[in-house]
């Protein structure tokens, strides 16, 4: 079959190709930059260890260029002539939408989709192992309510993670007793944000919860506290990563994240400085926002996958996918949640200080995601 998987005795000594695929160019270029370290990085600590079944890991590295047009023909290009055994990537969800079949369905090669995202992927041979919007959004809003926060500006990016992020927000602020006083979208490659400060401001919202990507997000946000917003300002693209970009007036920023850096179990602390050491062009980089963490673990997943499964096929493959956990992974444990293609994650309330950093509000634990099989 087209893309099929397939390694003769004779080929028991030779490398197996991970496919690693994500915007070195283009708008999320900056996130391509951590992508490809962590993904080499975790490689490199595998093949170290003695790699997969005996065999080691070769890192085949595909620039999506912030554009489904380009993402699909490097996909392809994977898929059918790299003959890798899984895909990791993609940045936004355009991304994934666009590649999803060509690897999975078509190409029937497993593929890990390494990002929090807006839910509602269970597509055969697709696992997901970023955040789901119960497990960041919900706590997020519900933190927001109990801080008496009652009326809500929400404003996004327009395409589908913004829109399917906020939707989520919608319910769960009507849910809670709250209202949406103002919603808007904005074009992808929006820089000048005046216009939707001057909305945000007039609202005189208690919360504003924004999903403005870059490069729009240092804008919007200097602009609507340069402004004088007395509301708080919450999202799902906050930590360490992204305050850099925002500046002094990401002080007091509210999210929910997988990791943060103040994540203090010893294993997190350990691996991140490592990877600082050995990647210096990306130091600074191994950040939630950046997906790092899902990164990380998507490899060690998959490896966990195979070897439970004793074989590369990706048949076999996938079925031992559903009941992988990690005992050690970047901010604690994970395990994929049995029937839902997605996993139960630590999480952790953040607040996003004006150097940068950020503060640990509060351990939320480990939460389920509602996902494919499960009822939201």
């Amino acid at each position: 079959m087209l893309g099929a998987l397939t390694f003769a005795p004779a080929q028991a000594a030779q490398t197996v190709k991970i496919g690693v695929l994500t915007d070195m160019t283009g708008a999320f270029g900056i996130v391509g930059k951590s992508n490809k370290a962590v993904a080499q990085f975790t490689i490199n600590e595998i093949n170290k260890s003695g790699g997969v079944l005996g065999r080691k890991l070769e890192m085949v590295l595909a620039d999506s260029a912030t554009d489904p047009a380009v993402a699909t023909q490097v996909a392809s290009k994977l898929v059918n002539q790299d003959k890798v055994a899984v895909v990791v990537g993609g940045v936004a969800s355009f991304t994934r939408v666009a590649i999803r079949d060509v690897i999975a369905k078509r190409g029937k090669t497993l593929y890990i989709w390494p990002a929090s995202y807006e839910g509602n992927e269970c597509s055969n041979n697709v696992w997901n192992t970023g955040s789901a919007p119960n497990q960041q959004v919900d706590p997020t809003v519900k933190h927001l309510l109990s801080l008496g926060k009652k009326t809500f500006f929400l404003a996004g990016s327009d395409y589908l993670y913004p829109r399917n992020i906020l939707a989520r927000v919608r319910q769960v602020v009507l849910a809670g007793g709250g209202s949406i006083v103002g919603e808007e979208y904005v074009p992808l490659d929006m820089t000048d944000a005046s216009n939707l400060v001057s909305k945000v401001l007039a609202s005189k919202a208690d919360a504003l919860f924004e999903v403005v990507v870059l490069p729009g997000t240092g804008p919007f946000i200097k602009g609507v506290v340069d402004g004088g917003y007395k509301g708080t300002i919450a999202g799902t693209l906050f930590d360490e990563g992204i305050n850099p970009i925002i500046g002094k007036q990401a002080e007091g920023l509210i999210g929910v994240q997988d990791f943060y850096l103040p994540v203090t179990d010893p294993f997190t602390k350990a691996t991140v400085a490592k990877f600082n050491k050995q990647h210096p062009e990306a130091a600074g980089l191994f950040s939630a926002t950046f997906n790092a963490p899902a990164w990380y673990r998507s490899i060690y997943l998959w490896k966990a996958a195979v070897e439970k499964a004793g074989s590369f096929d990706t048949a076999k493959v996938n079925k031992a996918m559903d009941s992988i956990s990690l005992k050690q992974s970047i901010g604690g444990p994970v395990s994929f949640a049995p029937g839902t293609k997605h996993l139960n994650l630590p999480m952790y309330l953040g607040k996003s200080n004006a150097d940068g950093s950020n503060t640990i509000v509060k351990k939320l634990g480990t939460i389920a995601p509602y996902e494919c099989a499960k009822k939201q």
